[in-house]
């Protein structure tokens, strides 16, 4: 039989005591006087993470449940500024999968394990290399065979950078 984890509660910064997160990723208010189990709502382009809406010294806060889970459970010593889900699942908010990661560490950890959103776009869409004129089934699969940044070639595509060497095309299944 295996063991159950403890589901630990912890106040919420600077909510005096009205609210309270859990190493599960729960939260609870006792804005009305009872005890109340929140249920978070989904943000974010793609894949979303969960956030609650917490009525704070007269202003409404919308705040990531993993954040939250973070600062109240996880220590950050190195003062690392992003919070990252170890298994991918933005909407695992537990604390054994959130860790606090720099930008770099987040970045390359979702490149890594194919976590972008963008990666899993590009990987269906068709472009052509106007410097070969060889065309890819993929934007990923192109920075490959050149030996090129993913990462910068995405940034030109998103930015019409002068720079930009591959071009989305519209492959009818005729390349």
């Amino acid at each position: 039989m295996g063991t159950q984890q403890i589901e630990n509660w912890k106040a919420i910064a600077d909510s005096n005591g009205i609210y309270q997160i859990s190493s599960r990723g729960r939260v609870k208010s006792y804005k009305s006087g009872d005890e109340l189990i929140l249920k978070p709502k989904l943000q974010g382009l793609g894949l979303k993470y969960e956030f609650v809406s917490l009525y704070i010294d007269g202003k409404i806060h919308q705040v990531t449940i993993h954040r939250l889970v973070a600062k109240a459970f996880i220590a950050n010593p190195e003062n690392k500024p992003q919070v990252n889900h170890k298994d991918g699942n933005k909407l695992n908010n537990h604390i054994d999968n959130l860790e606090w990661v720099t930008a770099s560490e987040n970045i390359r950890h979702a490149y890594e394990n194919n976590l972008f959103e963008s990666n899993r776009l590009a990987a269906s869409k068709p472009v052509i290399d106007i410097v070969t004129g060889t065309k890819y089934k993929s934007l990923i699969n192109a920075c490959q065979d050149v030996g090129e940044s993913y990462i910068r070639h995405k940034k030109r595509n998103q930015n019409k950078s002068k720079l930009q060497r591959f071009f989305y095309i519209n492959d009818n299944g005729n390349g």
